[in-house]
């Protein structure tokens, strides 16, 4: 019988060497997938408990004054863990302090089986948002009532390892078998246990009608197509379906009890029925709160059934194509009186590719921690996912490198022989969009399908596309391109780990001298390229080091490639012996190839023969786009593009990205995608700049095309759920300078941030601001306020996000990406300040380019381009204070060129009609706090 002893400990911080010590110490123990026993005690540190730790745990000093020390409890915890698992949730922490302590107290450290629940839940929910313990048993409905309290921590992980238990041993023989073998480099020590789960599974096999066993895997059979078509009328007109649904709120309270009657919601569907008739191009511009998405569902929905022709909906972020798919298509479904077909369809870099993932599981030429991990996760998730996208997946932390090595691409599907193209998730998808009315899609995808020619997406003539005001950053980077130091290195690393290895063992004893001799020279050819790889990105280091080169928004230096400078032709040089290498290195692999393809055709051979030969097919591949890569942006400038290059400020010297875009893709846009549509929909919360839509229209190329526009106001009382602030004794940062600019900016927010509690988001448009006011306010602030930086705790929004909203007194610093799609619904976030109005960076090498070619136009940069820009990302901004008709919050912004300048007014007439307060900073903070003790008064 298995005995797990679950544990959790409370510390006075994280380090047993520099004198932390436990105060609280509980286990529950766990057999037979019940807990038998519980145990709990505070434990005198014999030392004062830090701040923090006091405001983190609610432990004082009075709880532990009176209580043992370590040592009189260590004799009954070694007699519990004899013969039993470690269990804890992140257990290297909790044991290593529990051995530290045994260790001071004279006993031999404990040195039994462990078990990780954080790496366990990983693997057994790899579709979980977060692996803390207080969200994972929110998630299953477990009790937890005391997060950060030992007693409360340690009975929820012991809940949480028996659902661990009960899912992985519910898991098909073939899942379990392949878990086995990877479990020897994981944390955890579940090897027996795996064992006595698989051989259970032989002697009682279970059936698993839903999973398809093939090669070794167990995969989940594909759901039936949800959207099958059914009986069910289709309305002669959209003012029909109006009158019986959204006009009816009997209807509509029937069907969706939250629903409220939006004037807005249903003019926007008048109108979008109306350009569809006329065979146009509508804007919209809908307002926080109109209903947006389902106000272009319905006629999209209508006009495809309609018509007999689908409807491509695109949207720039991920995010929002999953919401439509999971959230408002089941809404829009409710509605309808007849079935729709729905298809979800991402770039092939989204999906899994089975045949890859097989490769990798029987021979990986990296054998680390976090790619086992990742693959146990999708061992998993294959018994689970409909879908194989990537974006269902939480995979270990700094994996992106192993997931483009088992994610589709083009040469995926491009070998007949492929066992899994009947199963291949890319191909399922298309499938599907095949036969939908609707096709969920995004901007990069619409780009890619225009490069190539149409050959992605099924023919359509009708287009939507939500969060419009991206549409031409994100076809100037689809049409740009990217070069790094890493990518090629790690190609070149996997073929020159030792002489002639680089060719796989199988295929090598096939081979004959002559192509052993290639093999070999092929090999040579790699180490003299690599060598002038790196010469060259040392040469570009320095390079980006000579002259201007200044810091963009994500804290990265950024420099613009000049092509007739002295110093590049140094490194032309350099790159012209690269070329020749490149070439000589293709060429001769391209030979190898070629003739192991020949070998295995002449002679009888294995899968593994088969396997090994499409590997070094893929990195053939994998180095031709290098190759084109690097001509595109070191070889072949054009001088309708902007090239330039960024580099950490931390780091080796080669790490280093060439980057390449077009300037101008207005002609592009409207010859190759607009004039190729019949009918096309552009809307956001924000395409109007001054309530026009001029800016939008000019550079989308729309000027010569039939445009309808409407805005549809916002249904939300602002001026009664939104204070506008601008503190008048704020420095202006042209007279002050960027340091005094910096303490003020500071001094304002921690006065804020007193009378709101926290629950504020901090707006700044570049990451040196942000990182120099966040260590200025963490100074200012005590430890009753969480500090939370975009680039300081880590990049990632969403976890960025989930951290602010997880306590009560924080402040979420954000840079670029925090203007606009970040979604923190009701009292989490009560009020927003803006460090300065959000115009673009001078130094952002495309903005730059453009603002050049402006000028040598004879038009003003600033009033047709930068200005228009940060009108659009401010309005975005401010968005994200009011999110639903009971959010209410201030929004205070600390630039006062607002107000002192003649072009301040565009972005405050750009707003909905609420007041501005202009008044001293002390008059301002008791308005703030009288501001949120009044009641909201409907209208």
């Amino acid at each position: 019988m298995n005995r797990f002893v679950v544990l959790d400990v409370e510390t006075t911080g994280v380090s047993f060497s520099r004198g932390d010590r436990i105060i609280q110490l509980a286990y529950s123990v766990v057999e037979n997938e019940q807990i038998i026993h519980r145990y709990s005690t505070y434990i005198n540190p014999e030392r004062s408990i830090p701040p923090f730790i006091k405001s983190l745990t609610n432990i004082h000093e009075k709880h532990v004054s009176e209580a043992p020390v370590f040592s009189e409890i260590a004799p009954g915890l070694l007699e519990e863990l004899e013969g039993a698992y470690f269990v804890a949730h992140n257990v290297e922490f909790d044991l290593k302090f529990i051995n530290d302590e045994l260790v001071n107290a004279g006993y031999v450290p404990f040195e039994g089986p462990v078990i990780d629940t954080v790496e366990l839940s990983r693997i057994v929910f790899p579709t979980q948002d977060s692996f803390k313990l207080s969200q994972l048993t929110e998630s299953f409905e477990m009790d937890h009532f005391e997060p950060h309290r030992a007693d409360s921590d340690a009975e929820a992980t012991a809940l949480l390892l028996i659902e661990i238990f009960q899912r992985l041993s519910a898991l098909p023989l073939l899942t379990l078998q392949q878990l086995e073998k990877l479990q020897g480099r994981l944390k955890s020590d579940t090897g027996s246990i795996l064992r006595e789960w698989i051989e259970l599974s032989k002697s009682s096999p279970e059936d698993f009608p839903e999973i398809d066993a093939f090669r070794g895997l167990a995969v989940k059979e594909p759901a039936g197509y949800s959207g099958e078509v059914t009986a069910g009328a289709v309305p002669e007109s959209v003012t029909d379906f109006l009158h019986s649904t959204l006009e009816n709120v009997n209807f509509m309270k029937e069907k969706i009890p939250s629903y409220e009657r939006r004037e807005g919601q249903m003019d926007m569907i008048r109108f979008i029925d109306e350009v569809f008739k006329n065979d146009s191009i509508g804007l919209i511009e809908a307002g926080t709160g109109t209903g947006k998405t389902l106000g272009y569902l319905i006629p999209a929905a209508l006009y495809s059934r309609t018509e007999s022709g689908p409807v491509v909906i695109s949207t720039e972020t991920v995010q929002l194509q999953d919401q439509i798919v999971s959230k408002e298509l089941p809404a829009l479904q409710q509605l309808l009186p007849f079935k729709i077909k729905a298809a979800l369809l991402k770039g092939r870099s989204h999906y899994l590719c089975l045949q890859k993932f097989e490769n990798i599981l029987i021979n990986d030429p990296i054998d680390s921690y976090d790619r086992t991990l990742s693959k146990a996760q999708i061992l998993v998730w294959l018994t689970e996912t409909d879908t194989g996208d990537v974006e269902e997946l939480s995979l270990a932390s700094g994996n992106s490198r192993f997931w483009e090595e088992v994610a589709s691409d083009p040469r995926s599907c491009s070998t007949p022989q492929c066992p899994w193209f009947s199963r291949c998730f890319y191909q399922r998808a298309r499938k599907q969009s095949k036969k939908a009315d609707l096709i969920i899609t995004n901007h990069s995808l619409l780009f890619t399908d225009m490069a190539a020619e149409h050959q992605i997406l099924p023919s359509y003539s009708t287009l939507i596309v939500d969060e419009a005001h991206h549409l031409e950053d994100s076809a100037t980077r689809q049409f740009g391109g990217k070069l790094d130091y890493l990518t090629m290195t790690q190609l070149l690393n996997d073929l020159v780990r030792e002489k002639e290895g680089w060719v796989p063992e199988n295929i090598w004893r096939l081979m004959g001298s002559g192509l052993k001799e290639n093999s070999k020279e092929f090999f040579e050819l790699s180490g003299q390229f690599k060598q002038e790889w790196n010469d060259l990105f040392l040469l570009l280091n320095q390079y980006a080091g000579k002259g201007m080169a200044g810091k963009n928004e994500t804290g990265r230096l950024s420099k613009i490639i000049n092509s007739a400078d002295k110093f590049w032709d140094t490194v032309r040089e350099t790159a012209g012996r690269c070329d020749n290498l490149f070439k000589a290195l293709l060429k001769k692999l391209n030979y190898i190839i070629r003739e192991t393809d020949l070998l295995l055709e002449d002679k009888e051979t294995s899968d593994h023969h088969q396997r090994e030969a499409e590997w070094m097919a893929a990195l053939l591949f994998k180095i031709e786009e290098q190759y084109l890569s690097f001509h595109e942006l070191i070889l072949n400038h054009e001088d309708s593009s902007v090239y330039w290059l960024e580099l950490e400020t931390k780091g080796p010297k080669q790490s280093i990205a060439v980057h390449g875009s077009p300037i101008q893709i207005a002609d592009k846009l409207a010859d190759n995608f607009f004039a190729k549509k019949d009918r096309v929909i552009l809307t956001s919360a924000t395409l109007t700049v001054n309530n026009q839509f001029k800016y939008m229209i000019h550079r989308l190329g729309l000027e010569d095309f039939q445009v309808e526009t409407k805005q549809v106001d916002s249904p939300f009382s602002w001026d009664k759920q939104v204070s506008f602030m601008v503190p008048e004794d704020m420095p202006l940062i042209q007279e002050a300078g960027e340091e005094a600019y910096i303490e003020a900016a500071a001094l304002q927010i921690y006065r804020i941030a007193h009378v709101t509690k926290g629950k504020m988001l901090v707006l700044f448009t570049s990451y040196d601001m942000l990182r120099k006011t966040y260590f200025q306010l963490k100074k200012m602030l005590d430890e009753s306020f969480m500090l939370i930086a975009q680039g300081i705790q880590t990049k990632s929004r969403s976890k960025l996000t989930k951290n602010f909203q997880q306590f009560d007194q924080a402040i979420l610093f954000g840079t670029s990406s925090f203007w606009e799609g970040v979604d923190i619904p009701g009292s989490d976030l009560s009020a927003i300040v803006m460090a300065r109005l959000p115009f673009s960076p001078p130094n952002d090498p495309v903005f730059k380019k453009r603002s050049d070619t402006l000028k040598e136009e004879g038009h003003s940069p600033f009033m047709k381009l930068a200005l228009p820009q940060a009108v659009i990302r401010f309005k975005q901004g401010f968005g994200r204070l009011i999110r639903s008709s009971t959010d209410r919050g201030i929004v205070v912004v600390l630039d006062r060129r607002l107000t002192t300048t003649r072009y301040g007014k565009s972005f405050t007439r750009s707003l909905p009609d609420i007041p501005m307060i202009e008044e001293p900073m002390s008059e301002m903070e008791e308005r703030i706090a009288d501001w949120f003790n009044q009641p909201l008064i409907d209208k």
